[in-house]
Formats: structure tokens, C-alpha cells, sequence
């Protein structure tokens, strides 16, 4: 197998680093589709996590020193991965868990910190949905406002309610 069958299927080259990095070096990797496709899945919810807690701020000296421990136990990386995922699961707050995250990541070579997600333009016919649901909400006709959100879901968006009014994105 080639990166370049990888590239030619669609997939970003990180995710096969991603794949390989869930495999500890001195172990045989069983590579499939499926498995190609999970690690594309976890990259894009680690990226998603990294991207949506905003600014960095400070490390969590604590989690370095976990991480430096595990890669240093002979690299092993997915014991390192799953430390990631605690940390994305941690309660600490989002500043320091994106820059113990971007540390992690100077070993790591994610690139996390220049992922951004792609903004697709959401179809008029979608947004004229959300703003009848917008405006049957504000009636209080909740009936009304869930059928439409059911014509935006079958549409292949999802919408979320802010304070700042509906996000509207995308179904995965």
C-alpha cells in the first residue's frame, strides 16, 4: 500500500499517521478499511474537540508528565492515545486542555492547531426551515417547530439552539 492510494481514496495522509499511531511500534498492525475508517472518525472528533475549546492557555503538568512517561516506556503511543482521550474527556477547562492537547500534539505531528473545519454553505431552502422553526418557536408552537426540525434533519442538517440563535450544520 502507497499514501498515495490512501490520497487517492480520500483519506488525509494524518489519518493513516493517526491509524499507525494506535499500534505500538514493535507490533504487527492489521490494516483494513474499517479500521482506516475509525481512525478517520477519532482524528475528526479530536479535531472537532481541539477546535471548538477556543484559545489555548495553560498545560496541565500533571497530563505532561503522564504523557512524557508513556511515550517514553518504550513510545508507546497508544497508551499516549488513550491519555489523549482522558484528557478530551477531562473536566479541566477547555484553555488547558487545548494546550496540554497542542503539547501532546508536538509529539504527536496532528497538526491540530492548524486543522479548521470546512464551512459548507447551508441551502437557502434549509435556512427558510430554520427560520419558520425560528419564528414557530417564538409562537410557541412546539409541534410545528419539531416538524420542521425533522425536515432539517432529513435534509442532512442538524440545528442547535444558542443564545445567540440556531447553529445550523451538517449532519455527520
Amino acid at each position: 500500500m502507497r499514501l498515495r492510494e490512501l490520497i487517492d481514496r480520500g483519506y488525509d495522509p494524518l489519518v493513516y499517521r493517526f491509524f499507525c499511531l494506535g499500534a505500538h511500534y514493535r507490533a504487527r498492525l492489521n490494516f483494513t478499511w474499517d479500521s482506516l475508517d475509525g481512525a478517520a472518525t477519532a482524528l475528526n472528533r479530536l479535531r472537532a474537540a481541539s477546535h471548538e475549546w477556543g484559545g489555548a492557555g495553560s498545560v496541565d503538568e500533571g497530563y505532561v508528565a503522564r504523557f512524557a512517561e508513556q511515550i517514553n516506556d518504550d513510545l508507546n503511543t497508544p497508551r499516549a492515545l488513550a491519555l489523549t482521550w482522558d484528557l478530551v474527556r477531562s473536566d479541566l477547562h477547555p484553555s488547558i486542555k487545548k494546550s496540554t492537547l497542542l503539547h501532546f500534539d508536538s509529539v504527536l505531528g496532528l497538526r491540530l492547531a492548524q486543522w479548521r473545519p470546512v464551512e459548507k454553505a447551508v441551502p437557502d431552502k434549509v435556512m427558510a426551515l430554520v427560520n419558520k422553526r425560528q419564528e414557530a418557536r417564538a409562537a410557541k408552537r412546539w409541534k410545528e417547530a419539531d416538524e420542521l426540525r425533522g425536515e432539517i434533519i432529513a435534509a442532512g442538517y442538524e440545528v442547535e439552539d444558542t443564545p445567540q440563535g440556531p447553529r445550523v450544520k451538517a449532519r455527520k
